[in-house]
């Protein structure tokens, strides 16, 4: 598909720092596109109530509704993927690691017109919007689409054919000129000392490969194509598809639960964009004013901040051991993601949302400060992320004694001295790790065989 007026649409030899330029800003504003759509679907996940069941749902709805949280985590974690090739991508071409986005809610030009990044609870709604998101390029001419800057309307695979383009219009030698320990696979990952086959390393949804010739970029660039809105309308494991197939088992549930005189009500009535702060030129945000779902939507807001901190060191790494990056991995792509995010994420979903709006709960804000950059030096990103780590465990155990205090419902008061303690040990095997003086048992006198590492 050509798109035209690009750099690689000229003739004659490519003008190298052109392409490379636009390349590099078209690859940013991919990854803010991934980055976006990955919290998005995290968020409608948290939402459903299945897990705990809760009153109004039948055994076949909650197993429906589980069904629908399994295929938006599995599309988060696709996106995931997406925004690490694309990072990947980055830095083949000499770009530098790039996780900035707007807060929610912000347009988007990529999308049709009138849809906005949003965090929204799962609905009929919310699935039309994911819908519009994931629209393949061949249904573009039914809908009212956004328009790029040449006047031609726009999707997020066009995007990914201007990139395509630009990167085919350049040579290999010319193209790929980054270093190539700036790039994450997944064996790195998963599996750094290669103990297990490749098909074991399949499904953790943090799977980049290298990118360092055409051939491989092209091959990034139409996984995420196809997978996401899928190479043909009719691509039925591609975003667009599973979504089209939730859509109409969300039809049909909501149908047959008005045919037996009841309501359908799958997701918690929760706030749309949720925010610990008033800022002046946000519009359509929800504010949190419960003052233990506020520390507690503060918490979340700062280990999803060092979450990506994090991932903006291992993305622009200098001078990191094997033994120092493994445990940068080792933080990252699990403890924080798996025992901090997704369960405080799914926690404020049951939180009350406030006195100015009782009938909601809340849900997690994945604001974004302006103080997420990258850290360059090795040493002082370390002591940084320990600083972080022990700050975010104090924290942690504060928000459970206050809900302790606050005679908040016992299963709540667990899970938050659960993660505390998570948290707590999280912070303290980061410091063994990574030698921090004083700490017994640093890299220079290892753990005994066999002791426990990490979370």
């Amino acid at each position: 598909m050509s798109l035209s007026p690009d750099a690689s649409a000229l003739p004659g030899p490519p003008d190298v720092p052109t392409v490379r330029a636009r390349l590099v800003e078209y690859l940013c504003e991919a990854a803010e596109l991934e980055h976006s759509l990955c919290l998005q679907y995290l968020y409608a996940a948290f939402s459903l109530r299945a897990n705990p069941p809760e009153d109004g749902l039948d055994d076949v709805q909650i197993e429906t509704i589980r069904e629908w949280k399994g295929q938006l985590l599995r599309l988060s974690r696709e996106e995931m993927l997406h925004l690490g090739l694309v990072l990947n991508l980055l830095a083949a071409v000499g770009g530098a690691p790039y996780l900035q986005r707007p807060n929610f809610p912000q347009p988007e030009r990529y999308y049709p017109l009138g849809v906005v990044s949003s965090l929204t609870p799962f609905s009929r709604a919310t699935v039309d919007r994911f819908l519009a998101y994931e629209m393949p390029t061949v249904l573009l001419s039914e809908v009212n689409g956004a328009y790029g800057p040449d006047g031609r309307q726009m999707t997020v695979g066009m995007l990914y054919e201007r990139i395509r383009e630009l990167c085919l219009s350049v040579p290999e030698k010319e193209l790929f000129i980054g270093p190539s320990h700036r790039q994450i696979d997944t064996a790195a990952v998963i599996d750094p000392d290669h103990v297990f086959d490749d098909d074991v390393l399949v499904g953790y949804g943090v799977e980049p490969f290298p990118v360092d010739s055409h051939a491989s970029a092209m091959r990034a660039i139409d996984l995420i194509i196809e997978q996401g809105e899928g190479a043909t309308e009719d691509a039925e494991d591609s975003h667009y598809g599973r979504l089209l197939r939730i859509r109409a088992q969300y039809d049909r549930e909501e149908r047959a639960a008005k045919a037996s005189g009841r309501v359908f009500e799958p997701a918690r009535p929760m706030l749309e964009n949720p925010a610990v702060r008033a800022v002046p030129d946000a519009v359509g945000t929800g504010l949190i004013t419960e003052p233990l779902t506020r520390e507690a939507a503060e918490l979340f807001n700062s280990g999803y901040g060092l979450m990506v901190l994090m991932l903006l060191r291992l993305y622009g790494r200098a001078g990191e051991s094997r033994a120092e990056l493994r445990t940068l991995q080792s933080v990252v792509f699990f403890p924080l993601m798996t025992m901090f995010v997704r369960p405080l994420g799914e926690l404020l979903t049951e939180l009350p949302a406030g006195a100015g709006d009782p009938a909601r709960t809340a849900g997690p804000p994945f604001e974004f400060g302006r103080g997420i950059q990258l850290i360059p030096e090795r040493s002082i990103a370390q002591r940084v992320f320990l600083e972080r780590l022990r700050d975010l465990a104090r924290r942690a155990q504060r928000v459970a004694d206050l809900a302790g205090a606050t005679a908040a419902p016992a299963r709540i008061v667990r899970r938050l001295e659960f993660l505390a303690e998570n948290v707590q040990r999280l912070a303290g095997q980061y410091a063994v790790d990574t030698g921090e003086p004083g700490t017994p048992h640093s890299p220079a006198s290892p753990l005994p065989e066999g002791a426990p590492r990490g979370t």
